[in-house]
């Protein structure tokens, strides 16, 4: 979706805060971007994205943590379920281990907020896209963007998920709230939940257990992203109806299966309870 936005935007410069190991950064590179401030403050991401990229003059790395203030912060460095390095889930939050992801090792990392990087001249005050991925610090990477505009931000958002990160330290409402002075009168709210992924207008209700990402569109750009996000739905909503028609096939099959073994199973049972009764009386 950001990286279709990119050719509908005159302003095709984009951030990436949480940029892991580039996948997105390398998608919107593709669809057209010509400026990308990647941003990730786990050593080893960091290390892979600067070799990543290297000798392309459009990426710079920036290998710190993005809050809402200068400083330092404490990042969790997160393992799998078999305790080998992942790399996501690298967290300034405190959370508890789960079964799906742990944080065995705490490193100290530089904190900057969006503002000061603007302020420093070390990102442009004005971007197309700004996407946060903070693993539950997007609120905190966002109220604290001070002078930079973008025409398009997305963040992480659910409830609770309760095999990983947990209570979601933000609501929706706070960030409509931090957003709405901005310009970001309406969002598109994509759910992933499951096989099944579908998209919300200005809805941002998602389950326990599930998740998303929501896209704030800023007035400005609002006309010319529509078309976009229309044919998006579209496609979700077709994908969707596959899926549910192939579960459906599915049972379908079962439950023929089912019907078939019937009569036969019926008979075994009833010949097993005579056989039980014959066996009583002669005892």
């Amino acid at each position: 979706m950001l990286g279709a936005f990119i050719s509908r935007l005159d302003n095709r410069s984009v951030i990436d805060v949480g940029a892991e190991r580039g996948a997105f950064a390398d998608a919107v590179l593709s669809a057209g971007s010509d400026i990308l401030h990647v941003i990730d403050p786990e050593p080893t991401n960091a290390d892979f994205l600067r070799q990543r990229f290297s000798g392309d003059a459009r990426v710079t790395v920036h290998e710190v943590a993005v809050s809402d203030a200068d400083g330092q912060l404490q990042l969790h460095k997160s393992v799998g379920p078999n305790g080998d390095p992942v790399t996501f889930g690298h967290t300034v939050l405190e959370r508890p281990d789960t079964d799906e992801i742990a944080w065995q090792e705490t490193i100290g990392v530089t904190a900057r907020s969006l503002a000061s990087l603007v302020d420093s001249g070390e990102i442009p005050a004005r971007v197309g896209i700004l996407k946060v991925d903070a693993e539950g610090h997007d609120f905190a990477v966002v109220s604290g963007m001070g002078a930079l505009e973008a025409d398009v931000v997305m963040v992480e958002h659910w409830t609770d998920l309760p095999h990983s990160l947990g209570r979601c330290p933000w609501s929706l409402e706070s960030m409509l709230s931090e957003l709405r002075p901005r310009g970001f009168s309406h969002f598109v709210f994509i759910a992933h939940r499951g096989e099944f992924v579908i998209l919300h207008w200005d809805d941002g209700e998602v389950p326990r257990g599930y998740m998303g990402n929501l896209v704030f569109l800023h007035d400005q750009v609002l006309d010319r992203l529509l078309p976009t996000t229309l044919m998006l739905a579209s496609s979700l909503a077709k994908n969707a109806v596959e899926v549910g028609e192939m579960y459906a096939r599915a049972a379908n099959d079962r439950l023929a299966v089912i019907k078939g073994l019937g009569p036969p199973l019926l008979k075994a049972w009833r010949m097993l309870k005579n056989g039980v009764r014959k066996s009583r009386s002669r005892r």
